[in-house]
């Protein structure tokens, strides 16, 4: 997706789709591919008032134990994709899927983030080998 502003040209780099997102079970088959993966990816899913996915972005690629997040790139993205909400997806390769201490503070920021601009983080779900974890669920969103 491109914008242009006056001169100036941004660029929102995401993959586009149309699926709509229901349930966790959509979230959970979309990203399924993720189980296998040894390193962590973590994904920002936009999506529409409708709760269509707008697009996806892969925000960082890390190491096999932990990856960084950018805040800002998930907030300029909703914002330039007139994302509604943000469902953040991400694996653990080590096989669980409970969220560590640095999940749980990247969330908050996030979601604070995002709540600036008018944007909801709906879910934030790890995946690894065997299981799925939704921090929504868990109410830690």
């Amino acid at each position: 997706m491109e914008y242009s502003f006056g001169t100036i040209k941004i660029e929102a780099e995401v993959e586009e789709c149309s699926d709509t997102v229901a349930t966790l079970s959509h979230i959970r088959e979309r990203y399924s591919w993720l189980r296998k993966k040894q390193k962590e990816h973590l994904y920002a899913v936009y999506l529409n008032n409708d709760n269509q996915v707008i697009g996806d972005k892969l925000i960082s690629l890390g190491q096999s134990v932990q990856t960084s997040l950018d805040v800002k790139d998930i907030v300029r993205t909703a914002v330039l994709t007139d994302a509604s909400a943000v469902i953040l997806v991400h694996n653990h390769p080590s096989g669980n899927c409970e969220p560590t201490g640095s999940d749980l503070k990247a969330t908050e920021k996030v979601q604070t983030a995002l709540q600036t601009f008018g944007v909801q983080l709906l879910d934030h779900v790890i995946i690894s080998r065997k299981d799925c974890h939704s921090m929504k669920e868990e109410g830690g969103i």
